[in-house]
Parts: C-alpha cells; sequence; structure tokens
C-alpha cells in the first residue's frame, strides 16, 4: 500500500481536524476507521443522521462521509439539513453507498450539496487520497481564515494605534492652543471644580494654575455662587439653541476678581460638552478693562465735544453777525471811497489845471521861485490824483464793479508799445529796457487795458527801484497756450518776510520806498491779474534783484453761468459816475483831460 504511506506521510504533517463519519452498522464504522487510521485525523462516529446533526452542533468538522441507506432519516436527508443550516452548509459531504448507484441517486446526491458519490466495496487509497486532499484544503482554509484573523487584529491594533496617536497629537494641539491663547481659558466640571488654568489665565486673575486647579471656579468671580449658576445656565442655553438652529448671544459680561481682590469687567463665552459619566464646562474670559477705560473715556470726549460744538457754534453765530457787519463796513467804505474819490478828484483836476496855465505863462510870466513852488504844486496834486484814482480802482475791484472788455492780445507787441511810454522814465534813471523772446508771437484773450495797467505798474517799479541797471522783459508760452511775463530788475531785492507784504495795501519798504508812491499799485496789480484769471507772483534775493511774475491763460472768459451769477450778485450803477473823471493810462493820467479841464476853468 504505497500510495497510502504516502497520504499518511502528507497529510501527517499537518495538524489533526475532526472528521465525521456517519452509518447505522458499526462494522462499516470499523471499517472506515481502518482505512483512515493512516492520516491520524480525529474521527467521529454517527449511527444515524440525527445523531450527526447532535455531533454537528457540538464541533467543527473538516469532512463528513456519510452513508445513503439508513434507517429513519437516510443521508440525502441528513445532507439537505446540514447544508440548510449556515454554520454547516460549507462542509464538504461525500455519500458512501453499496446500494443505490443508479444515475438518479447520483444526481439526488450532487443536487443536495454533495462533492463526491463513492460505492461500495471502494479502493481504500482512493478514500484516503480523497480525504486527506479534503482535510488539506481544510487546513488551508483554516489557516486562512486564522492569518485574515490576524491581519484584522493586526489592522484594528494600528487603527488603535493610529487613533490614539492622533487623539494624542490632538490632546497635544489642544494644550498648545489653551497654552498661547491670548485669552483666559478655563475648564471645571458639573461640581464647580477647576480641571484646567491656562498662562493667560493665570496673569488675569494673579494666581497660578497649581492653586487654581482642584479649587471652584466661584473664587475668580464677585458674586461666586450666583456668577456660576449663570455661566450654567448661559452655557446649556447655548446647547438648545445650537440644536435648535436658534440665534443666541455668545458674549456675556461679569465682574472678575482677581487672587489680590481687584475685580475688573470681563467678557465671557462658556460652552458645554458632555461625555457618559463626565460633563465639561469651557470658560473663555477676556479682560475688558482697558476697552472700558477708552469707551469710559470716548464719553467723556462726546459730552466735551458737544460741549465744544455748541460753543463752535455760538462763536460761529456770532462770527456770522461780525462777518456781515464787516460786509457791510467794507461796502459802506467801498461806498465812500467812490464818492469821495469823485468829490477829490473835481478840486485836485482844478489845482492841476490851474496850476499848468500858470507854468504855461498864461496869467503872465514867473519868476524862478514862482515857478519852482507851482512845479512843486503841480507835482503833489498829481500825486494825489494818483492816490484817488488808486483808491478807486481798489474799491471798484472789492465792489466787484471792473467791467473786463475782452479781445486778443498780441505778445511782445503791447509790451513794445509800453516800453515807447516807460522810455522817459527810464532815461530817467539811466535804465535800458529789453525784451526776451523767441519764436513765434503768443496771442491771448484778455483786456488790454488792465494788461497795461499791471504791466506799466511792474515796469515802473522795476525802473525806479533797478539803480539804474537793464531791465529786462522775458515772455514765455505756458503748456495751455498762455503766456508768462517776467519783469526783471537787478536792484537790492526784496527780504523773504517783505515779499508777501508788498502785495497788501499801503504798504511801503522804508529804504526803498519812494516819496511819489502810494502802496496800492501792486495789491491792485494782482487783483487785476486775478480777475483776468491769472496769477502775479513776486521771486526775489537781497542784493540780486527781482522777479515780477504775470501769468495768464489762453483766455480770461469766464463761463457763462458764472458771469450771470456775478451779474445777479453785482448792483449796477444807474449811470457810469462811479467811473473816475480821468482814468489812469500808463502813464497814470490822461494829460488831455488835464489840459481841456485847466482850459475850461480859465475861460
Amino acid at each position: 500500500m504505497p500510495n497510502g504511506g504516502a497520504a499518511s506521510r502528507q497529510v501527517g504533517t499537518t495538524e489533526q481536524v475532526d472528521i465525521l463519519i456517519v452509518d447505522d452498522r458499526a462494522e462499516n464504522l470499523l471499517a472506515l476507521e481502518a482505512i483512515l487510521e493512516p492520516l491520524h485525523q480525529r474521527l467521529v462516529r454517527a449511527s444515524s443522521g440525527e445523531e450527526a446533526l447532535r455531533r454537528l452542533l457540538e464541533r467543527d468538522f473538516a469532512l463528513i462521509l456519510l452513508d445513503v441507506q439508513m434507517p429513519g432519516m437516510n443521508g440525502f436527508e441528513t445532507a439537505r439539513l446540514i447544508k440548510s443550516r449556515e454554520r454547516t452548509k460549507y462542509i464538504p459531504i461525500i455519500f458512501l453507498t453499496a446500494i443505490s448507484k443508479e444515475e438518479a441517486y447520483v444526481f439526488e446526491g450532487y443536487s443536495v450539496g454533495a462533492v463526491d458519490y463513492l460505492f461500495k466495496p471502494f479502493q481504500p487509497e482512493i478514500l484516503r487520497s480523497k480525504v486527506a486532499a479534503f482535510v488539506d484544503l481544510y487546513v488551508r482554509q483554516r489557516n486562512v481564515a486564522a492569518k485574515e484573523a490576524l491581519v484584522r487584529e493586526s489592522e484594528r491594533r494600528e487603527l488603535e494605534l493610529r487613533h490614539m496617536r492622533e487623539l494624542w497629537e490632538s490632546q497635544a494641539r489642544f494644550r498648545e492652543v489653551v497654552t498661547s491663547a491670548l485669552d483666559a481659558i478655563i475648564l471645571f466640571d458639573d461640581t464647580s471644580t477647576i480641571t484646567l488654568f491656562n498662562s493667560a489665565a493665570e496673569r488675569m486673575f494673579c494666581c497660578t494654575s497649581a492653586d487654581a486647579v482642584g479649587t471652584s471656579i466661584a473664587r475668580f468671580f464677585p458674586d461666586e455662587m450666583k456668577t456660576v449658576d449663570e455661566l450654567r445656565a448661559f452655557a446649556d442655553g447655548r446647547e438648545a439653541a445650537v440644536a435648535s438652529h436658534e440665534p443666541m448671544q455668545s458674549v456675556r459680561a461679569f465682574s472678575g476678581r482677581r487672587a489680590s481682590g481687584e475685580v475688573f469687567p470681563v467678557e465671557a463665552s462658556v460652552s458645554l460638552l458632555k461625555s457618559p459619566g463626565n460633563t465639561t464646562y469651557t470658560l473663555i474670559v477676556r479682560d475688558v478693562s482697558e476697552r472700558v477705560r477708552h469707551e469710559e473715556m470716548l464719553k467723556q470726549q462726546a459730552v466735551s465735544l458737544a460741549n465744544t460744538m455748541s460753543e463752535l457754534k455760538a462763536l460761529n453765530d456770532e462770527l456770522s453777525e461780525r462777518q456781515a457787519d464787516l460786509e457791510r463796513a467794507m461796502t459802506a467804505r467801498s461806498r465812500f471811497y467812490a464818492s469821495m474819490s469823485h468829490e477829490l478828484r473835481t478840486p485836485i483836476n482844478a489845482v492841476l489845471g490851474y496850476s499848468t496855465l500858470l507854468l504855461e505863462n498864461i496869467y503872465g510870466p514867473l519868476n524862478e521861485k514862482q515857478r519852482e513852488g507851482i512845479e512843486r504844486t503841480h507835482k503833489a496834486a498829481k500825486h494825489l490824483l494818483e492816490l484817488v484814482n488808486d483808491v478807486l480802482d481798489l474799491s471798484k475791484i472789492e465792489a466787484g464793479k471792473i467791467d473786463l472788455r475782452l479781445q486778443p492780445v498780441s505778445f511782445p507787441s503791447l509790451i513794445e508799445d509800453l516800453f515807447v511810454t516807460v522810455r522817459p522814465l527810464a532815461d530817467q534813471y539811466g535804465s535800458s529796457l529789453k525784451i526776451e523772446h523767441t519764436g513765434d508771437s503768443i496771442r491771448i484773450v484778455s483786456d488790454p487795458r488792465r494788461l497795461r495797467q499791471i504791466l506799466l505798474n511792474l515796469l515802473s517799479n522795476a525802473i525806479k527801484f533797478g539803480k539804474g541797471k537793464p531791465i529786462r522783459v522775458a515772455l514765455h508760452r505756458r503748456d495751455d497756450n498762455g503766456v508768462i511775463i517776467e519783469v526783471v530788475d537787478e536792484g537790492e531785492g526784496i527780504a523773504p518776510e517783505d515779499q508777501e507784504r508788498i502785495f497788501q495795501e499801503f504798504v511801503q519798504l522804508g529804504k526803498t520806498q519812494l516819496t511819489e508812491g502810494t502802496g496800492l499799485g501792486l495789491p491792485i496789480s494782482r487783483r487785476l491779474a486775478e480777475l483776468l484769471r491769472g496769477s502775479l507772483t513776486l521771486q526775489s534775493e537781497l542784493g540780486r534783484g527781482s522777479t515780477f511774475r504775470l501769468s495768464l491763460p489762453a483766455t480770461a472768459e469766464r463761463s457763462v453761468s458764472a458771469r450771470l451769477a456775478d451779474q445777479d450778485m453785482t448792483p449796477r450803477p444807474a449811470d457810469d459816475r462811479s467811473a473816475p473823471v480821468g482814468e489812469r493810462n500808463g502813464d497814470g493820467h490822461d494829460d488831455a483831460r488835464e489840459k481841456h479841464t485847466a482850459s475850461h476853468m480859465a475861460s
């Protein structure tokens, strides 16, 4: 029996398994045990189908050898019951029979779940080989199942370790966050006992964590248990609000108490975490002492600001009244200037007229002293007339009664015409006149009469204070096609602190002021420049002369709405009596009008 020995050696190396042999005849059971004994497996007997089912309830079997013909419950019925149970449905069944050899029986055996169908008498080697194969398969399956169980156990342990590691990392992060948090974080249980007290809480309440943990949370609130009850109710209310998705206040104001007994305002938020057998309250506290102090300061500042606003309103009302009074006074002054200027011009013109007639020997010859006195009188009257004309111009500008007559003005043609006018004065002071301009002529739209008045004033001042040195007029084109006119002298210059003062009314600089000056020429020139939508500025350095810069746009015409507004706001006289009797030209007077007045008086 070499094959049997081989099968025995093959299976003998494996662990023992249980094999169920079922037959109603004891001699058949004994024969099966003898055949299978070389396999060294545990053989369990059953003499009926019922007994076989009971054995299956007691243990697990690797294989069932089942006789077909048995009294009572035959092999097929027993197989059906075995396969109907979840625990035993996968146990291999080999049918053994000496009678039921027809194909119908074989088919029925396979249909009820048999893996093989053997006829008696059978070859022992074949039976042992088949049993050994099923035993080996069972052992392999059990080993695989054991390995799978080990793998699952290993995976479970690995999962537990990962969860523990994540839990430790989470706890470490929680400790780090709690420790480094700027707000005080305190954990306490349902008995009000503190379980965690972070660094910010130590600083806030001036108490170490070692002293705080294990004590009651009530010690850090002046109202003690009342505040603790409010915190718990607050936490319970928040939990209920979260569960019902209802909005609720997240922060409440309380009073805290430091270890020193100092009471201070705080804002606190508390949450509740319930777990089996444990309840934890997390309290986050923020010291708002500084904010409360700032809010109190802001309230005080608001009250102070309201008082200041009331005072400012009273002052503003007073200033408005004073401004109205000032405007009325300025209006009265302008009217006075205009009225008195007209009244003064008549006798001044008479003085000029008669002095001119006397100087022309209309009333007979004059001796030297008489001529000298009349000349002084004539000169003083001309200076007085200049002053009256300047005051009249200033009053008209302030009253907004200057009418601009805009027309094209060409440069340097206008400057060349003015040079002809001021040439005698330049020759008198020994100054040369020069125009600096390159390129095409510059044409703008402005009031030529007012431009001549401004430029004559600038040229006259440059000649008078230029110390006999050359006078230059430089022309430049602006980016908007306007013009910049610079009147440059090389005189003594003007100190920085006086450069704005000379544009104020009746300001005369001591050492450089001639007796004939009125102190109104430059203020009037600047105001006229602004009326022409330009500007008049000064650049000067002591010992190196001065540069007056007149900048004018391409057109001085204002918008229609602006002109209408000026017409509505500025009342016009019924006639032109506000105009001066002798309008100023570039020289300051109209000599022809003076001669006409003098001739009229003489007649």
